[in-house]
């Protein structure tokens, strides 16, 4: 099974959680949280989407922001459906390099910000955009994910 996410991406996320904060090893919390999105962000480059059901509620809603024109953007509640929609999702993209710039973590909310380049596979299209996520905790699980990115740069490639 190929990856889709460059492993180095993911190993970048512990570091950016660790930068400039001296009082990061107090934040127990707020560092397990930040392991289980790095354990999504590893299973989503082995493209293994199913096993994303062991840290996502069953109640979970994905949400990406932007224009209505924008592909991917929308909301989806449920599992198993979005599950599907990230499936679907990374099906759209190929040769995908993407870059941490920061993590925050507070309490049950974790936010990772960066930079994508990739080909949007329908129409061969290379992209560059910025985005921020947002990952909201409950019980152990991700109960919210918020995805914010540069729709103009997706609307480009379109």
């Amino acid at each position: 099974m190929n990856q889709i996410i460059d492993p180095q991406f993911i190993d970048n996320l512990q570091t950016a959680f660790h930068e400039g904060d001296k009082n990061v090893a107090n934040k127990l919390e707020e560092a397990e949280n930040v392991r289980r999105v790095e354990e999504a962000f590893r299973l989503i480059a082995r493209k293994d989407f199913k096993a994303l059901d062991g840290i996502f509620a069953d109640e979970i809603t994905f949400e990406i922001v932007g224009s209505p024109d924008t592909p991917m953007a929308g909301v989806t509640q449920g599992c198993r459906q979005v599950i599907e929609t990230l499936e679907n999702n990374f099906a759209q993209i190929e040769e995908q390099q993407p870059e941490i710039h920061s993590v925050v973590a507070q309490g049950n909310t974790v936010v990772v910000s960066g930079r994508d380049r990739g080909r949007f596979r329908p129409t061969g299209q290379t992209f560059e955009l910025y985005w921020v996520h947002q990952y909201i905790f409950k019980n152990g699980k991700i109960i919210h994910m918020r995805e914010l990115l540069d729709s103009a740069a997706l609307l480009k490639i379109i």
